[in-house]
């Protein structure tokens, strides 16, 4: 029996603000229905391209890309009527989830992602009939289909063994950015070639040791399907592409031995041989997004950074020798940083060749080590994420954990920086 199954991202509504990054980085809108910096939506599309599409009806409603408020997406998703409602989560959106969860009458209600992982038995308490755990859930999802399966599902699908996500399956143009952040880049699209990061950032909840990758036949297979619907570049989005110079290095000879060439950028770490970024350079890489974090050991060591000044300037070296930019991300904030160090930064990230720099002020996010060492420490006496994730709120700002005042002075240095540098889109 034929099933119509709906697929959503939650609508960035109501959401908890932050103080991380200024406007002025936002990437632009790409059209009058569409709110700023979300991408293609590839978890729901992966999902979609691993069922039987044939046989069922696959909405695909990207709430958050197309700036949908949370009662415009439960209207859309009541109008639809599906039998199978999926939901893709992560915690900032928390409160979207909980109302969709409640206000929609979808008979089978499915939520995966991030959030699921982290928190199945409150999701469970709040509406949905089956979560879902686990990085990959596409298989899980479609035998889901046919059981309608209730409670906790255990996934254990292999990101290598499932198929890319189909764009065609959206309007994908309207995800080809309209203009450029910092750069132009003609008709990009970005993939994801692994799901992990080994690394342990004290403000960051990516880590996973045992990182699954997609084969690169697989890889350069979704690379075609990019070009072919009319991307001319190409972005990893991954956690950390680059952590693996051997699999990075089959990628490209499967690229080469292919006869491809496209613009290529990708978001990784402050580690690269001379040898790969030479390479990286011959087959179209043209930037690099880094986290930088800091230009001082001692702040590094604070983050848990895996890397030091000294490797700092060495990597910057190698992308000026391969003509490489570099967007790097700086985050300021640590209680260990002092107005000295402040004071020098600007002129440091000039000395280092850094075109694109960006900031954001170090914010304790749920589920860090960061968080949960603020509230060891007694800067917060009592768990505001704990609490906000069992009952959520629209607009939910957690306190500063220092002092307002502290907080409006960085927010005015990161504006000083920003008139430094001239910083606005090209």
């Amino acid at each position: 029996m034929s099933k119509k199954i709906l697929l959503t991202t939650l609508p960035n509504d109501k959401c908890i603000k932050d103080w991380k990054a200024p406007t002025y980085f936002e990437a632009n809108k790409r059209g009058t229905n569409y709110a700023p910096s979300d991408y293609i939506p590839l978890g729901i599309l992966s999902l979609a391209s691993n069922l039987d599409t044939k046989k069922d009806e696959v909405i695909i409603l990207d709430a958050s890309g197309k700036g949908l408020t949370i009662d415009k997406t439960i209207e859309r998703i009541e109008k639809e009527q599906p039998d199978i409602l999926g939901i893709s989560s992560n915690t900032m959106r928390v409160y979207a989830l909980s109302e969709i969860l409640k206000k929609t009458t979808t008979p089978y209600k499915a939520v995966g992602g991030p959030h699921a992982t982290n928190y199945a038995n409150l999701i469970l308490k709040q509406g949905a009939d089956g979560v879902f755990m686990g990085a990959v859930a596409d298989f899980e999802f479609r035998d889901a289909v046919e059981t309608n399966p209730r409670g906790i599902v255990n996934c254990r699908t292999k990101y290598s063994e499932t198929q890319f996500p189909d764009r065609t399956l959206v309007d994908y143009e309207n995800y080809f950015p309209k203009k450029g952040v910092f750069f132009q880049a003609k008709n990009r699209l970005h993939l994801i070639s692994s799901l992990g990061c080994p690394n342990k950032c004290v403000f960051c909840t990516a880590h996973e040791e045992d990182m699954q990758r997609k084969t690169p036949s697989i890889l350069v297979d979704e690379m075609q399907h990019l070009f072919s619907i009319g991307a001319r570049s190409i972005h990893f989005l991954d956690e950390n592409f680059n952590v693996d110079e051997t699999h990075l290095g089959e990628i490209l000879d499967e690229k080469e031995k292919r006869g491809l060439e496209f613009e290529l950028s990708g978001r990784g770490q402050v580690k690269m041989s001379r040898g790969l970024a030479k390479r990286l350079a011959e087959n179209g890489f043209k930037r690099i997004h880094v986290g930088i974090e800091a230009l001082d050991d001692e702040i590094l060591r604070f983050y848990n950074k895996a890397s030091s000044v000294r490797q700092i300037y060495e990597f910057c070296e190698i992308m000026e020798g391969a003509g490489i930019d570099i967007l790097a991300h700086f985050v300021i904030g640590s209680p260990i940083e002092t107005e000295s160090y402040l004071q020098k930064l600007p002129n440091q990230i000039k000395e280092l060749g850094i075109k694109h720099p960006r900031f954001q002020i170090l914010s304790p996010t749920p589920d860090t080590e960061y968080y949960q060492n603020l509230l060891k420490e007694g800067f917060y006496d009592r768990d505001y994420w704990g609490d906000y994730i069992k009952h959520p709120t629209p607009d939910f700002e957690l306190p500063y954990p220092y002092s307002n005042k502290r907080l409006e002075e960085l927010k005015a240095y990161i504006k000083e920086i920003e008139e430094k540098y001239h910083i606005k889109n090209e």
